[in-house]
């Protein structure tokens, strides 16, 4: 077990290292770092608002069972991340590029990934024809969060799953 734990530290660090030092360029520090915040609490809040107002407030409403999803996705990534207590990596790894963006100091899961995955989830799960276009934005969220150097591939991967099944959870159980 440890020797596997290792080899995903590693290329934990490898994949980070790539999309972080390798990739960088003007462009795409400008488009990251505007995508970042489609997973941030303002664009989730404003989007469960947004649905909340245009569609009739019942239990089987986007409006309803997003908002549903979304705090239920925000509270589990919430207890994880304090009991985790992953260290971010640019404040680990020196050699990181980094753009400061407002950030504590825990990594594990993402809160914005798992906020962009609830939200397109949920968003995919009522309207199926534009699934892909919310895969891509969601993913794009994800790998902003390792390009930036606030998360660690791991941490992403994880956010991804916690997002996608609160929602799903919500969509069939609620």
């Amino acid at each position: 077990m440890g020797n596997f734990l290792l080899n995903i530290k590693k290329h934990d660090v490898d994949i980070l290292e790539i999309l972080n030092l390798k990739i960088r360029c003007t462009a795409l520090d400008k488009l990251m770092t505007c995508v970042t915040y489609i997973g941030s609490v303002i664009f989730g809040v404003s989007s469960c608002l947004a649905a909340l107002a245009l569609t009739k407030f019942s239990i089987n409403s986007l409006g309803f069972k997003l908002t549903s999803a979304m705090i239920l996705s925000t509270l589990l990534s919430n207890i994880i991340k304090k009991s985790v207590n992953r260290i971010r990596p640019y404040i680990k790894l020196t050699n990181l590029n980094v753009i400061k963006i407002d950030v504590d100091n825990y990594s594990f899961p993402s809160g914005h990934t798992t906020s962009a995955f609830t939200m397109s989830t949920m968003i995919s799960l009522f309207f199926p024809k534009l699934s892909l276009l919310f895969l891509v934005l969601s993913t794009l969220v994800g790998v902003s969060r390792i390009y930036l150097g606030v998360h660690y591939p791991t941490d992403v991967a994880f956010g991804t799953l916690l997002g996608s099944l609160c929602s799903f959870f919500v969509f069939k159980l609620i």
